[in-house]
């Protein structure tokens, strides 16, 4: 049993307590899995993961605000880091997040407005507090935007959490938008004592993984460190070019061995799964390949397939799919007489848009919880499935996905790269290190 402080967790318990919801949902209409015999199989893995996991040691710890699915707390834990608080305000995500992490218990994960949640019992003092707040609110260039913005008043909390937990480190992540409003930021948190170093812009490209995705991040530290500021930054940039790969990754190496697909055409039955449409929870799947050993770090070989599922269109779309060559968009030739945008080409070029095999994938957005046009399978006439998104993003094969299919969609493409989050974790590991007067391993 794990314990989290003086509390017991019996793991069979808890995994059966999300299972059995997830599994009462679904309707195999092929007969092609027998539910009853995976759900025991899926079960059965998790409850032996939690069990070897349970004695795992963490250097430092942290708090996770606006944690979404945990995509961030994911490259962190990798690192050695432990979140021992999270906070969201989507169902589905922290539904996720809390699976995945048995020991943390419901009284340190929630399901609630940040802005509702302030207070030490809450927040703690901790080494590290992660997070990207909504900053849309703020942009400059938006000719609309209002005193009292609700997204303001999120961005405020993230620099109030920071005030009562009083860490020795912060990192704030965000697109690369929020640089217009670093003067604020940095004005923000010398307010309560905190400098804070250049942005910098980080490219999941540039790393070598399978993804072009670009997002900024602001560090800062306490007053009290700041004569040792710009050796710790230097030592964070130092520490985040060395984790540049030896080799750059494409969207193939990620998801090229996961089981064929056909697109949904079932309309309205997001409870239907099949051999041909995919499961939300599939039998165990060996896979080998160099980018699987690289984020499934550490797991068995042996790991069931979860949340590869298509998702539904319609005869017309899947004909565009099947056309389009790879890296063609909405103008090409070959869709014209059935491009619904055809008369928009100027606004919705990218509407439509066949992945390449052989690149790093575009950028993983939760646009796809509305459609996957723009995420076309380049083989496969159908978009990408959550599982083979999550696998561009960098997530473990055995992070499992909760609420409906769209939602983890959403989940998958609101998160932070796991995998760089790792890197950031490993420079942020420097500076703790340094901070607290460690030398090498502790």
């Amino acid at each position: 049993m794990l314990r989290i402080g003086n509390k017991p967790i019996d793991y069979e318990s808890y995994v059966a307590s999300y299972l059995d919801e997830v599994f009462s949902k679904i309707r195999i209409v092929d007969n092609s899995l027998d539910k009853e015999e995976i759900r025991d199989l899926v079960a059965d893995y998790f409850v032996q993961k939690f069990y070897r996991e349970e004695n795992l040691q963490y250097d430092y710890d942290f708090i996770d605000l606006f944690c979404g699915a945990g995509g961030l707390s994911v490259g962190l834990e990798h690192e050695g880091f432990r979140p021992i608080a999270a906070v969201d305000n989507n169902k589905a995500a922290i539904t996720t997040y809390k699976f995945n992490r048995p020991w943390l218990g419901n009284e340190n994960v929630h399901e609630e407005d940040i802005r509702e949640l302030l207070n030490p019992d809450i927040f703690p003092h901790v080494p590290l507090i992660v997070g990207g707040p909504p900053c849309q609110g703020f942009s400059i260039v938006n000719k609309h935007k209002k005193d009292h913005d609700e997204r303001n008043e999120l961005y405020r909390f993230y620099v109030h959490s920071v005030d009562i937990a009083r860490p020795q480190v912060f990192l704030m992540e965000n697109v690369e938008g929020i640089l217009k409003l670093y003067d604020i930021i940095k004005n923000d948190f010398e307010h309560i004592g905190y400098i804070t170093c250049n942005p910098i812009v980080l490219n999941t490209k540039d790393f070598g993984f399978p993804q072009s995705r670009k997002r900024a991040f602001i560090i800062g530290f306490q007053e009290e460190n700041a004569d040792i500021a710009a050796e710790l930054y230097d030592s964070f940039n130092e520490t985040i070019n060395g984790c540049k790969l030896g080799r750059q990754y494409s969207l193939w190496d990620a998801i090229g061995d996961l089981p064929p697909l056909d697109a949904k055409t079932a309309k309205n039955s997001t409870c239907y799964e099949s051999a041909a449409w995919g499961y939300t929870c599939a039998g165990l799947m060996r896979s080998d390949t160099e980018y699987v050993r690289f984020i499934n770090d550490r797991l068995p070989l042996l790991i069931p397939l979860l949340n590869h599922r298509s998702k539904y269109n319609n005869e017309r779309d899947i004909q565009i799919y099947r056309l389009l060559n790879q890296g063609e968009k909405s103008d090409a030739e070959s869709i014209q007489d059935i491009n619904p945008y055809k008369s928009r080409s100027d606004i919705f070029r990218d509407k439509f848009h066949k992945l390449v095999a052989d690149d790093p994938c575009k950028a993983m957005t939760a646009h796809m919880y509305y459609d996957c046009n723009m995420y076309i399978h380049p083989y496969q006439a159908r978009g990408l499935t959550p599982r083979e998104a999550a696998r561009i993003q960098g997530f473990p094969d055995d992070y499992f996905f909760f609420g409906s299919p769209n939602e983890w969609y959403r989940q998958i493409g609101n998160a932070v790269s796991p995998l760089m989050a790792r890197v950031l974790g490993r420079g942020l590991k420097v500076i703790l290190d340094r901070i607290n007067g460690y030398e090498g391993n502790h």
